[in-house]
């Protein structure tokens, strides 16, 4: 059942898709978030830790650590799906979230789930000084929302 939902969910967010020029068949842009990632988030730390498993997928995870509680962890997924670069994003106890790569331009990387509750798009930013800007944004029962991360490598 949840293969079943999935493959649906792939089939719609792929379907939204109206003349992409972000793909490419090459992993290499996303190389650079190969690593550990950590950044100050409110009172506590957002960590996201990334690997490459093969030349169409890196795995990686995220978690907001508080004092010495986990408040939030997600496993991630950046991967080619047919000619689609697919960002993937898997909450505890959850189903996976597709987002599919829109856009990418000066070392910026959007992607976007517009069928999604929150967020509708996540956007990665490679910085000039190596730092990786993170934003989720989106509207939610009306109201434009967004959560901006500044994460490096350590």
């Amino acid at each position: 059942m949840k293969r079943v939902k999935f493959s649906l969910l792939l089939i719609i967010v792929l379907g939204t898709i109206n003349g992409v020029n972000a793909q490419t068949n090459d992993i290499s842009q996303f190389q650079w978030l190969i690593g550990k990632w950590k950044g100050t988030q409110g009172d506590g730390v957002f960590y996201e830790n990334w690997s490459k498993i093969n030349d169409y997928t890196l795995e990686g995870t995220g978690f907001h650590v508080v004092k010495s509680d986990t408040l939030f962890r997600e496993s991630l997924q950046l991967h080619k799906v047919g000619k689609y670069w697919v960002y993937i994003a898997t909450i505890e106890n959850s189903y996976p979230i597709l987002f599919t790569l829109i856009d990418a331009f000066d070392n910026t990387w959007i992607f976007a789930n517009y069928e999604h509750d929150f967020p509708q798009r996540i956007v990665y930013t490679k910085r000039d000084d190596g730092k990786l800007y993170a934003k989720v944004e989106g509207e939610t029962e009306g109201v434009q929302m967004k959560e901006e991360y500044l994460l490096e490598k350590y």
